[in-house]
């Protein structure tokens, strides 16, 4: 009995060890730096595959459990299937873009660097049967660790307009 209290008392005490050894540890400053930095590469790589129209490549930075929110309303995205049938529509629709520097970059990434969120802004000059259109957007992306590379979870993007008063929107809407 002796024997087995002990044998017991040993495996509690390396299963403490073990779920110690398991705990995730909080980030450095610099190894939030880097994550960061990382975060917005992918992000900067998924708009070049975007514009490219190349969606082999944005799946490498798509998670398998997504969902988006387009800049049309109805539009809602919950599975890489429905993503892949609302990005092939919208370049059927395009002839090319170009996507600007990302600028009022806002990233941040929890403490043990599994899930961040980011926010910017990032011009994009479209050409839509021949006609050029320039757009200013406002992207907001949910990222997650998966497999030890940054993936998109969730985003949601929105097409900004002219900084006009309440009252000159709603009298341009009743025209």
């Amino acid at each position: 009995m002796k024997l087995f209290s002990t044998l017991l008392m040993f495996s509690f005490f390396l299963m403490f060890l073990y779920s110690c050894s398991r705990e995730d540890t909080q980030l450095s400053t610099e190894e939030l730096v880097k994550e960061k930095d990382a975060v917005v590469a992918v992000l900067e790589a998924y708009n070049r595959a975007y514009e490219q129209k190349n969606f082999n490549a944005m799946v490498d930075y798509l998670a398998n459990d997504l969902t988006f929110f387009g800049s049309d309303s109805a539009e809602t995205i919950k599975s890489l299937t429905e993503f892949k049938e609302a990005i092939q529509k919208q370049w059927e629709e395009v002839d090319s873009m170009k996507y600007g520097k990302m600028q009022d970059i806002f990233v941040l990434v929890d403490s043990k660097g599994k899930i961040a969120s980011a926010i910017f802004g990032v011009p994009l000059d479209m050409w839509v049967n021949g006609n050029y259109v320039h757009l200013f957007l406002r992207i907001a992306r949910t990222l997650k660790k998966e497999g030890g590379k940054w993936v998109i979870v969730s985003g949601i993007t929105g097409i900004t307009i002219a900084s006009k008063s309440p009252k000159e929107l709603i009298k341009q809407q009743q025209q």
